[in-house]
C-alpha cells in the first residue's frame, strides 16, 4: 500500500478546521452518558457540532451546521470532569468515551486533545467518523496514536452512488481509511443498508474487496436502514427525501453479511 505523506496544514485563515485557529474550545451539539452503540461497553458520547456530508439518511440532521445558537462550547476540562464522574461504568462494562457527531474530523485538535487527557486515565476512546480528514499532520497523528478504537462510515465504494446519497465524492473517505490500513490502527468498518442504494450485492462487494486485504479491519457493523431521524430534517426546515424508504428485510441484511463474510471479515448486526 503506498504511503501517503503529511502535507502541511494550508494558510486559508478563514478555514475553520486549520488548527493554527483552534483556541482550546470544542464545539459541541449534545453528550449522551449511557451510549451502548457508539463502541464498545458503556459509553461517554460526545457529539460534536458541524459535518460537511449530506447523507440522505442523517438521523443528526441538526448536527450539520458548524455553529448553532444551541451549541455547547466546552473545554477539555469541563468535559473530563464530566467523564470522570462516570469512570465505574467504564470500568464495569469494558466501556470508555466516543467523539461522534456531526463529523469529530472537523474539531480534530480539541478531540486530540481530549482523548490524550482520556488515556492519561486509562479510558478507552473510541472515534466514530466518516474518514473526511482534511488535513494530514502531526496532530492528526497524535490523535490517532491516543485512539484505541476508530469506527469508520464507508457509506458506499461506488463513486457515482455516493455522490447522489452523500452528496460529494468518497474519495477523502477512501484516502482516509488507507491511511489508517497503513498505520495499522485498529479499525471497525460501519456499512448502513439504505434500499436502493447500498442493499445490493455489487455494493456489498465492492466493499469486501476495499477492504479485504486491510489487516487492520478485522470487523464490520452493518446496521440497516431506519427512518428515527427523519423528524429532525422537518425541524430544520429540510425536505427528508428518502420519505417512504423503509428498513431493509431480513433477508437482505443476512445476504449482506454472508458475502462481506466471505472476504475474511467478522460482522456484527
Amino acid at each position: 500500500m503506498p504511503t501517503i505523506p503529511i502535507q502541511p496544514v494550508p494558510a486559508d485563515p478563514n478555514d475553520e478546521v486549520n488548527p493554527k485557529l483552534y483556541n482550546g474550545i470544542g464545539y459541541v451539539h449534545s453528550i449522551e452518558t449511557g451510549g451502548a452503540v457508539d463502541g464498545p461497553g458503556i459509553r461517554f458520547v460526545l457529539f460534536m457540532q458541524g459535518c460537511l456530508m449530506r447523507c440522505l439518511y442523517c438521523h443528526n440532521r441538526d448536527t450539520w451546521d458548524r455553529h448553532t445558537d444551541k451549541e455547547q462550547k466546552l473545554t477539555v476540562p469541563e468535559v473530563m470532569k464530566k467523564v470522570l464522574s462516570y469512570q465505574h461504568y467504564f470500568r464495569a462494562t469494558g466501556g470508555g468515551v466516543t467523539a461522534t457527531g456531526g463529523e469529530p474530523l472537523l474539531q480534530y485538535p480539541f478531540v486530540r486533545d481530549w482523548f490524550v487527557a482520556c488515556r492519561e486515565h486509562n479510558i478507552h476512546t473510541c472515534l466514530d467518523t466518516n474518514g473526511y480528514a482534511l488535513h494530514y499532520d502531526r496532530i492528526l497523528e497524535d490523535l490517532l496514536d491516543h485512539t484505541n478504537l476508530v469506527m469508520l462510515d464507508l457509506k458506499q465504494i461506488d463513486p457515482e452512488i455516493h455522490k447522489v446519497l452523500v452528496g460529494i465524492p468518497n474519495t477523502k473517505t477512501l484516502r482516509f481509511a488507507k491511511y489508517l490500513a497503513e498505520r495499522k490502527q485498529p479499525t471497525r468498518v460501519r456499512y448502513v443498508v439504505v434500499p436502493g442504494y447500498t442493499d445490493d450485492e455489487r455494493s456489498a462487494h465492492l466493499l469486501g474487496e476495499f477492504i479485504a486485504d486491510m489487516g487492520n479491519v478485522d470487523t464490520v457493523e452493518i446496521l440497516p436502514y431506519h427512518e428515527l431521524g427523519a423528524y429532525k430534517w422537518e425541524l430544520c426546515g429540510d425536505e427528508y427525501k428518502l420519505k417512504g424508504v423503509h428498513p431493509p428485510p431480513k433477508e437482505t441484511v443476512l445476504k449482506i453479511k454472508e458475502i462481506l463474510e466471505g472476504y475474511g471479515k467478522e460482522i456484527i448486526l
